[in-house]
């Protein structure tokens, strides 16, 4: 008999897969890694063990804390495939500060590789054993850097120079004592040209803080002579740098032009730009060379504008914008350079059409009026209200256009296009302030507009507001004037518009002193009306204003009403801002912002703040503390606008005053307040952060220290975490004297970098920037960080 065996398989469950949590899941990948790099087998393999590695890097780049696996990386670096050496000391330098313990032994691998008779692989063993910014380990870093500054290929030379920048930032004291400095003044004469733009950069970083390098005459002299041997950056760099020579003679300025002329036939942008602003600066004390070095800088620069992308093109346009204002008429021939092309972005356009308003005049008026009126019919409702508006500006520049500029906005009514419509009603507006004497010619055809206005202005409070202002000054010539202001008034509670308001109270008192039986009670109504509102404060102040004029006396309302109407010149608003400031700042931010950089950047050199190395604002000069960083107090969840910068004369007045002493807050705290860490835990998980500061640190206190400072200002350490991976833990809270409110902070200290940085929540959020501003105050007065 055969008998049949039924086996029985039971599916496993799924259960604890579906469970395990992804903590779990990465843990057990980077063991899976682990005994990979570990594998006999694969170590045997080459191409199995580099995929291996670049497994890691991969869960590395994705965020996956992989520096278990520290040992087994510092094993793989011994190969001899580049692809793997490079991908296992970026794990080093990523990991180096977290393990600098067992860092040790990378090191001793790369010293041995920096004598490689490969000059690639010293130079990756330098720039990696440069990179790992572990204060500790400079000492095994500082004979391979001295020999590779002097080592006879040049690739390991440009490394050793970039090292030398890394070792200021990690270490400064560091250069003086070895008196790198001087080595790297002396490489600027290598005979390899990217040598010595190393070394000049590397000497700007390093000397930011005493003003830079240095320039005598023979130094400046071989820079400018090197220029062409440098690329692109080299040559910006350098050219830069040289900004701040300043020639002994007139016939050295002219040696020094006739160099720079071949940089103007650059391709590069950058390079165009950099050999303009010293064009422009070498001449600064000439001007009778200032109308032929503005000839000559054209040019080039109307080239790149045809040539370069977009974002090049609007930047250059912003140079040539300064540049006409320096100069009139500098451009009025080039005029047809700023005619827009159908592919180019709006932002370009937009500023092309601001510098054809600049460099219109009579002889190109009728070219340029024929290319903006193309530009109506524009698919872009904003290129077309832009193109409207430039006309209204060449009509306020150029007096001869009045007439042609008129006849065109008329027959752009007939369009019957609403923002069309409304746009020319703006323009139309500024005209006639300009010129009065041409109103014959557009109100009666303004008198047709006008009854429809409800519909066709409906959503364009700028040409209600125009409307009511031509109506007012011209409303004797209108039979119909009152009647639509009556209209507008009876509706005025619907009315959202501030300028409309404003305007109809303006416009409709001025033509009451015309036309006083048809618009006397209007104009009471009106005044009524807007006294009574609250909404609108101005409104109510003006109408308040011309309410006890009224009363005091019609003839002396009348006087301060109907004042001087005649406009002088351009438009207040239409003239353009003093460009001289931004002259020295050429090439730079503040030419596209229009404002001088210490309106815009809060810091001093040199810019990168990593490590030590950071500038404090005790070591800079009087001239500079007013632009010093500060840290600022405030929310985590508010942000910045990206695009504008801040007001120039706000920002400079707060920075001045910000300079004092600092004041303590008017937040009173108590003594010695009392909290159970029960309930600081169940008020720090209950409330949202309020407030956060990073600040540079003078010098790292103990934590006693930092206990014993903070707790005479009433503010007590709740508990603190001994250091790790160089990173000091603690917490603090405090108590409000009148309303009980607790505010907490964590904090923690940056022992390698000398960063404090700190949370703050509350219960009341509002005083939570008070409490940290008290926290800052108090270690500023002991002088551990800056105000």
């Amino acid at each position: 008999h055969t008998r049949t065996h039924t086996r029985t398989t039971q599916t496993p469950s799924i259960l604890p897969c579906c469970t395990m949590s992804k903590t779990d899941s990465k843990k057990s990948e980077v063991n899976d890694l682990r005994n990979m790099l570990r594998s006999i087998e694969i170590q045997r393999d080459p191409k199995r063990y580099k995929e291996t590695v670049q497994k890691v890097i991969m869960y590395m780049t994705l965020g996956v804390d992989v520096s278990r696996l520290f040992s087994e990386m510092i094993m793989a670096s011994a190969s001899q495939d580049m692809v793997q050496k490079k991908l296992v000391y970026l794990y080093m330098c990523n990991y180096a500060e977290s393990h600098s313990d067992v860092t040790l032994l990378a090191v001793n691998h790369m010293q041995k590789n920096c004598r490689d008779p490969n000059p690639m692989v010293r130079g990756l063993a330098l720039r990696s054993m440069c990179g790992l910014r572990v204060p500790n380990l400079v000492e095994y870093v500082v004979a391979p850097l001295q020999g590779g500054l002097s080592d006879k290929n040049a690739y390991v030379r440009q490394t050793a120079i970039l090292g030398c920048i890394k070792l200021f930032y990690t270490v400064p004291y560091i250069i003086e004592e070895l008196n790198l400095a001087e080595q790297l003044k002396s490489m600027l004469h290598d005979r390899d040209p990217q040598v010595s733009a190393n070394s000049l950069m590397a000497l700007e970083e390093i000397l930011a803080r005493s003003g830079g390098l240095v320039l005598t005459r023979e130094l400046a002299h071989m820079l400018f002579n090197r220029l062409r041997e440098y690329n692109e950056w080299a040559q910006c760099l350098t050219m830069g740098v040289l900004a701040r020579y300043q020639p002994a003679e007139e016939d050295e300025v002219y040696d020094i032009l006739n160099i720079l002329e071949e940089r103007l036939k650059h391709a590069n942008s950058g390079v165009v730009l950099a050999a303009a602003k010293l064009f422009l600066q070498l001449t600064a004390d000439m001007p009778q060379l200032q109308p032929d070095i503005y000839e000559r800088l054209k040019v080039p620069l109307i080239t790149q504008v045809s040539s370069a992308a977009p974002e090049l093109a609007f930047t250059i346009l912003h140079h040539l914008q300064v540049m006409v204002a320096q100069c009139p008429g500098l451009l009025d021939k080039e005029f047809q350079t700023f005619f827009c092309r159908y592919n180019e972005p709006t932002y370009v356009k937009r500023l092309k059409l601001d510098l054809l308003t600049e460099v219109t005049n009579e002889a190109n008026m009728e070219a340029v009026l024929e290319e903006l009126g193309a530009y109506i019919t524009d698919v872009d409702a904003d290129m077309a209200r832009h193109s409207i508006s430039a006309m209204g500006r060449i009509c306020v520049r150029v007096p001869s256009s009045a007439e042609h500029i008129l006849a065109m906005l008329l027959a752009f009514q007939e369009l019957d296009i609403a923002y069309v419509t409304s746009a020319t009603l703006v323009v139309m507006k500024d005209v006639l302030r300009k010129y009065p004497d041409c109103a014959d010619t557009v109100l009666p055809q303004l008198s047709v507009l006008a009854a429809n206005a409800a519909d066709v202005l409906d959503e364009e409070p700028a040409a209600r507001a125009a409307l009511v202002f031509i109506l007012a000054e011209f409303g004797e010539k209108v039979d119909d004037a009152p009647y639509i202001l009556e209209e507008m008034i009876d509706n005025i509670a619907a009315e959202t518009s501030h300028q409309v308001r404003m305007s109809l109270l303006t416009g409709t008192m001025k033509l009451f002193f015309k036309r006083p039986a048809e618009c006397q009670r209007m104009l009471g109504r009106l005044l009524e009306r807007e006294i009574n509102d609250d909404l609108h404060t101005d409104v109510h102040d003006r109408a308040l204003l011309y309410y006890r004029l009224l009363r005091h006396s019609v003839n002396e309302a009348k006087r301060v009403v109907m004042g001087s109407q005649a406009v002088h010149g351009d438009f207040l608003e239409m003239q353009a801002t003093s460009t001289s400031r931004l002259m020295p700042e050429f090439n730079s931010l503040s030419i596209v912002f229009g404002q001088p950089a210490v309106t815009f950047v809060a810091q001093q050199a040199p810019f990168n703040q990593i490590g030590p190395g950071r500038v404090q604002n005790d070591e800079l000069p009087a001239s500079a503390a007013s632009t010093a960083p500060r840290p600022v107090i405030q929310a985590p969840q508010a942000y910045p606008a990206p695009n504008q910068p801040s007001q120039p004369a706000t920002a400079s007045l707060i920075d001045d005053l910000s300079t004092a002493a600092p004041v303590m807050p008017q937040l009173r705290l108590l003594s010695k307040p009392s909290l159970q860490p029960a309930d600081f835990e169940r008020i720090w998980m209950s409330s949202e952060i309020s407030a956060t500061i990073k600040e540079p640190l003078k010098r790292v206190p103990t934590v006693p220290e930092m206990e014993s400072i903070l707790a005479e200002r009433g503010i007590v350490m709740m508990a603190s975490a001994p250091p790790q991976d160089g990173k000091i833990k603690f917490f603090f809270y405090g108590q409000e004297e009148q309303t009980q409110v607790f505010h907490l902070i964590e904090g923690s200290m940056d022992v390698h970098n000398a960063i404090l940085a700190a949370s703050f929540k509350s219960a009341n959020s509002q005083n939570a920037p008070e409490f940290a501003t008290v926290f800052r105050v108090v270690l500023s007065k002991v002088g551990l960080i800056d105000m």
